[in-house]
């Protein structure tokens, strides 16, 4: 029950964060593919901010006291937990949501790994909520540099015979999932075979 509260509470963060973060004009990011002005239907895959990949399996009105009536809602079950619902709301929740990069895009993004920087933390009371922020754009380059950040710093202190810290362990394992998930769909591979698949195309 504790785990479970736990979860729920983090989820609420991220949600909160994202509505924030997406208030906040972006400077120097590429812009996303399908996060504006695009109108999903049923059967479409999205990635939405806090829950990764999802299906949409319904675009309806909730029947939810105090709920608007005539407000329609996208339906959403994340692939990696389908007894689970997200409802985002057509038209104003649109930012939380994105379409997956094609399988063009997914092959470019692994070519540029190496060359894409770790996140810079100036103050490390900082740390969690510059994760946080990079988490929660929804942008694979932002999950790569997270991914990147957190596994180096593991790899360091696992170096000095010491484990890696829990705000490194979380955001290590909540981007690769995040990421692995999305490359997975693109490529149409299964997720454990991803590792392998960046490994060869680096090390060209």
């Amino acid at each position: 029950m504790i785990r479970k509260a736990i979860f729920e509470l983090w989820r609420i963060i991220v949600v909160i964060v994202s509505k924030l973060v997406s208030a906040i004009p972006s400077i120097g990011t590429k812009p996303q593919k399908g996060r504006k002005d695009k109108m999903y239907k049923t059967g479409d895959y999205v990635v939405h901010t806090a829950d990764g990949l999802c299906l949409i399996t319904n675009i309806s009105t909730l029947d939810i006291p105090d709920c608007d009536k005539e407000k329609k809602y996208y339906f959403l079950t994340p692939t990696d937990s389908p007894n689970s619902r997200v409802y985002v709301a057509v038209g104003s929740g649109d930012k939380s949501l994105r379409e997956p990069i094609s399988e063009r895009e997914a092959l470019e993004l692994i070519d540029s790994i190496p060359t894409i920087d770790e996140i810079t933390v100036e103050n490390e009371k900082q740390r969690s909520s510059e994760y946080c922020k990079a988490l929660v754009t929804n942008d694979c380059h932002e999950l790569i540099r997270l991914l990147k950040t957190t596994y180096e710093r593991k790899a360091q202190r696992v170096r000095r015979g010491r484990s890696a810290t829990s705000v490194d362990e979380h955001y290590l394992k909540s981007a690769t999932h995040a990421l692995y998930g999305e490359l997975s769909y693109a490529l149409g591979v299964q997720e454990d075979t991803i590792p392998e698949l960046i490994q060869s195309r680096i090390d060209v």
